[in-house]
């Protein structure tokens, strides 16, 4: 095996360890959580979520979160998670409503002005 061969696939299983360390890992091109993170979260932390459902690929139910400094697994059924939902959501629908607003669609009819 050449070096450079060898310096990617230990590079490969470094980053697997790292990810699965912290519950994530990667399947695929599909990336699992395979445990929940204990660790708090704040809404103001977290870019972004997906909810991960379980089947073929994923073992476990869970919500993705991504935020500013990693990648967290969180317990859809714990109580603390459906709290922060509900606010990554409300923030969800107060941006998305604000954002029409501001740029509005181009199938949206344009607002004319009082004469």
């Amino acid at each position: 095996m050449s070096s450079r061969a060898l310096s990617v696939a230990l590079l490969a299983v470094t980053l697997a360890g790292f990810l699965q360390g912290k519950g994530v890992q990667m399947q695929r091109d599909v990336q699992c959580c395979m445990r929940y993170s204990q660790e708090k979260v704040r809404a103001k932390d977290v870019l972004r979520f997906e909810v991960q459902t379980e089947g073929p690929d994923c073992s476990i139910q869970a919500i993705i979160l991504y935020t500013k400094k990693s990648v967290k697994c969180a317990d859809p059924r714990d109580k603390r998670v459906k709290r922060l939902m509900r606010k990554l959501i409300q923030r969800q629908r107060s941006k998305a409503h604000t954002t029409m607003w501001l740029h509005p669609h181009r199938n949206l009819p344009a607002m004319a002005e009082a004469k």
